[in-house]
């Protein structure tokens, strides 16, 4: 291990004494971000999860959070050979399967452990990945991002661009990347049930399965002890072809989010608690 490698461990080891000191004042002094998390850990479990356990977790979600925030600064400074090491990588046999078929394939995923992190390590070990993404409006953050998730070899699909850009990836047999688990605009997306409540979200992965016989792969990140990261891919989620083009793509759209949901229940802390998933058809449990 190099010198410089030997800086990053170091630095691991003093962030996971710090992630809590950090993460307590963030949670104490960011009262609307506390106020999301705890809402929506209420919808989700209900009677569940009493409120000292919503609070536990609200506070680990924070930590976790924080312990992203250094995983960016990681990603944008370290030696790849580093990260490359850090990613631990587990189904890639699906993946080889779902391309042999030369319609390349949509691996979908959520804002769960860190998901930049095991993209950019997929891509140095196998292959690039073409990763959809929304440029940021300011200017240096949006130029910060393309480089975050182009620096390991990846393609940056931008949404304003979204489908055209989508289609040519998978016609060069490519691995396109879609994040689904974010409240939609109500023209962009559809309302399937996310923790037993409907919540707006994007067919677009449907769509493609159901028009082009392209396959849909869950592909999900969570963080492990010592910096390292673990990503997941499982086997393409079934597409039933019927007479009703609509009722295939809603059927298909459900399982996309009963994987994620299996997902996020199995590790809670690391998923996006922070964002309003629900306020497309819920806007009172954020006011």
């Amino acid at each position: 291990m190099g010198a410089r490698d030997k800086g990053l461990a170091r630095g691991e080891r003093l962030l996971d004494r710090l992630a809590g000191v950090v993460a307590r004042l963030w949670y104490r002094l960011d009262s609307r971000h506390r106020k999301i998390t705890l809402r929506n850990l209420e919808f989700a479990y209900g009677p569940d999860l009493t409120p000292a356990a919503r609070e536990r977790l609200a506070r680990e979600v924070f930590r976790q959070f924080v312990l992203f925030a250094w995983e960016t600064l990681v990603l944008l400074l370290a030696p790849l050979s580093h990260i490359r090491r850090k990613v631990i990588i587990l189904g890639w046999e699906h993946i080889d399967k779902a391309l042999a078929k030369g319609r390349g394939m949509i691996a979908i995923t959520a804002h769960a452990g860190n998901w930049e992190y095991t993209v950019m390590g997929y891509g140095l070990q196998y292959r690039p990945v073409a990763v959809v993404g929304r440029d940021l409006d300011q200017p240096v953050a949006r130029r910060l991002a393309r480089y975050l998730r182009e620096r390991g070899g990846n393609w940056l699909v931008t949404k304003q661009r979204g489908l055209k850009d989508i289609l040519r990836h998978l016609k060069q047999n490519r691995v396109v990347g879609i994040v689904i688990d974010q409240n939609t605009a109500t023209e962009e997306g559809l309302l399937v049930d996310f923790f037993g409540h409907p919540a707006r979200t994007t067919p677009v992965a449907a769509l493609l399965a159901r028009r082009h016989d392209v396959p849909v792969l869950p592909t999900l990140s969570r963080r492990l002890p010592g910096g390292r990261h673990l990503t997941v891919i499982f086997p393409p989620i079934p597409l039933e072809m019927t007479n009703d083009i609509q009722g295939d793509i809603r059927r298909h759209l459900e399982r996309q989010n009963r994987a994620l949901e299996a997902w996020v229940r199995a590790e809670p802390a690391q998923w996006l608690w922070l964002h309003r998933r629900w306020k497309n058809q819920f806007p009172e449990i954020y006011e």
